[in-house]
């Protein structure tokens, strides 16, 4: 009987190691952080909604039309210009149409990035290569170009809120892929996109 007991005793003991091996793991994956939220590429992947619209297609709405046809992040543009520490820039490249009878706005406030965690980017002059203008296109025209924004380093998706007129908004959605350019230069010309 006593070569019993000590079997026994070894099997309550593997089956405890194995229950304390799941409830350690399970408490470790609800409270600790994988390696894709330690480098920020897990957290906030989704594009704040609601979306029209995912790069490489176009929306059209009362007589303007936009493409967004790429959209990337680097740590500088062609060594002109260097995000600050702890941020980075997320540049986009856009085609604007006019079939309509007025004049488009594309300023800085009608082209906004709009951020997962509620804030937004901040506009920035310096793209990787032509820099949409801030006047739309007139009836009949098209202008093609970048624009690009300075956001928190992390940043893995955003929503591109377009608003050419008071009550017009059109909304691009996209995630960026975990690679930051250190330098980005485009060194087509992209007025005639």
């Amino acid at each position: 009987m006593s070569h019993t007991r000590p079997l026994v005793t070894c099997a309550q003991l593997r089956v405890s190691r194995l229950l304390l091996a799941v409830v350690l793991t399970l408490t470790l994956t609800a409270c600790g952080e994988s390696a894709g939220d330690a480098d920020g590429a897990g957290a906030q992947v989704a594009p704040p909604g609601p979306i029209d619209a995912t790069p490489g297609e176009t929306v059209e709405r009362d007589g303007v039309a936009i493409s967004v046809f790429e959209a990337g992040a680097a740590r500088s543009f062609d060594r002109r210009e260097q995000a600050a520490d702890g941020k980075v820039f997320i540049a986009a490249r856009l085609s604007i149409s006019n079939s309509g009878s007025g004049i488009p706005d594309q300023g800085p406030d009608a082209l906004v990035l709009e951020l997962p965690d509620g804030t937004v980017g901040k506009p920035w002059i310096v793209t990787p290569g032509s820099r949409l203008r801030d006047t739309g296109p007139s009836p009949g025209e098209e202008f093609g170009g970048w624009r690009s924004w300075e956001v928190p380093e992390g940043t893995r998706a955003a929503t591109l809120s377009y608003r050419p007129e008071p009550g017009v908004e059109i909304r691009f959605g996209f995630t960026l892929s975990g690679e930051v350019r250190d330098r980005w230069q485009v060194t087509s010309d992209l007025r005639h996109v």
